[in-house]
């Protein structure tokens, strides 16, 4: 079972990684708030999925369990805070209408 956990936390730090690089190479703000976002929550939820194979107790995989759901709650909600303020606050070309406009702070 060590094994398996160890594969799980190096695919979770792997897609960290990605998701880091990819939060400093994209071209704009929403490309690199998705990086941001989606890649680090996976590679969190895998590195746990590893931790609660390599460790084996009842208390650490509630303690697990525990971090990965406040952070698939928290990475959403954070995300989308951001990505609004940002758009209150900066110009950005958009292919149709825009839903939030009346939010603008101009």
């Amino acid at each position: 079972m060590t094994i398996v956990g160890d594969v799980f936390v190096l695919l979770g730090s792997a897609l960290t990684m990605i998701g880091g690089i990819g939060a400093v190479r994209f071209p704009d703000v929403y490309s690199r708030m998705h990086a941001a976002a989606k890649a680090p929550t996976l590679g969190l939820v895998l590195v746990a999925i590893g931790a609660a194979f390599t460790i084996r107790t009842s208390l650490a995989i509630c303690a697990l369990v525990l971090v990965v759901v406040l952070q698939l709650l928290s990475a959403p909600l954070g995300t989308h805070a951001i990505s609004r303020a940002t758009h209150r606050h900066r110009d950005v070309d958009l292919d149709g209408r825009d839903d939030l406009a009346r939010d603008r702070s101009d």
